[in-house]
């Protein structure tokens, strides 16, 4: 009876179903297990495998008391690690890094213990954060194109957004490379020298969201090109706070 008492309170369990890894950095594959607090410290009953769940690829293995890599999958060499000082409080998460698109896909962790085997699934997803969009404007005589560029991974989620709050029919291209990156091309174009849109893009893995308004105007009648940038106009308004709060300062302290 105890025996059985002792294989049921037997678990091994990950945080979280759902690890995002960004690129170029190391992410850490959790799993959790029921310690044993009275095994010897070299952990000689103590045996963590973590796999590929899609071809039951080795990613780490330990047993006999320290890492025993000889079967693990050629595209892990050193790049994982256990936190060893921490499987004595029931830790057996993995790291890996730097993360690469390869490494997306099902990963299980399976534990083993006098006290009994147990296993548990996780989900790794690959994604990079897009970089800052390149904006660049083209007038024509009768119509006008903003196009917005970026770089980023997975593919985004893309609205174009006009003054009134309603969505904008435009153009998107999407081109992905191996080194784990997409590049962004999107462009609105409308029939009028006179734009007040907003590009939106959302990048749902990492939770970041990007909002550019544009506001453009161009007149005929004497050449001129007025061009406005809603972000850039609000950081330039701050630097000019700035730089009065600094003369205020410096005059105040002429004073004295």
């Amino acid at each position: 009876v105890c025996a059985c008492a002792s294989l049921v309170s037997y678990h091994v369990t990950v945080p979280e179903e759902q690890v995002v890894a960004v690129r170029g950095s190391s992410v850490v594959l959790g799993c959790e297990f029921t310690p044993d607090p009275e095994a010897a410290p070299n952990f000689p009953d103590l045996v963590v495998n973590w796999q590929r769940v899609e071809d039951s690829q080795v990613v780490h293995s330990f047993y006999y008391g320290q890492d025993q890599l000889e079967r693990q999958g050629r595209a892990y060499w050193n790049r994982t690690a256990l936190f060893i000082s921490e499987l004595g409080r029931g830790n057996a998460s993995l790291q890996i890094g730097p993360v690469d698109p390869g490494d997306v896909g099902r990963y299980f962790c399976v534990v083993s213990t006098k006290d009994g085997t147990d296993r548990a699934e996780l989900q790794l997803n690959y994604a990079a954060f897009y970089t800052e969009p390149q904006l660049s404007i083209d007038v024509n005589s009768s119509s006008m194109t903003v196009r917005y560029k970026a770089e980023g991974f997975p593919k985004p989620e893309v609205r174009w957004v006009g003054a009134q709050g309603e969505d904008l029919q435009h153009h998107e291209e999407l081109s992905c490379r191996e080194a784990g990156l997409c590049h962004l091309t999107s462009s609105y174009m409308a029939e009028t020298h006179s734009l007040n849109v907003t590009f939106m893009l959302k990048n749902q893995l990492l939770k970041q969201d990007l909002k550019r308004p544009v506001n453009v105007s161009y007149t005929d009648g004497n050449g001129s090109f007025h061009f406005l940038v809603k972000v850039t106009a609000t950081l330039a308004v701050f630097c000019t706070v700035l730089c009065i709060a600094v003369l205020v300062a410096c005059w105040q302290h002429c004073r004295k």
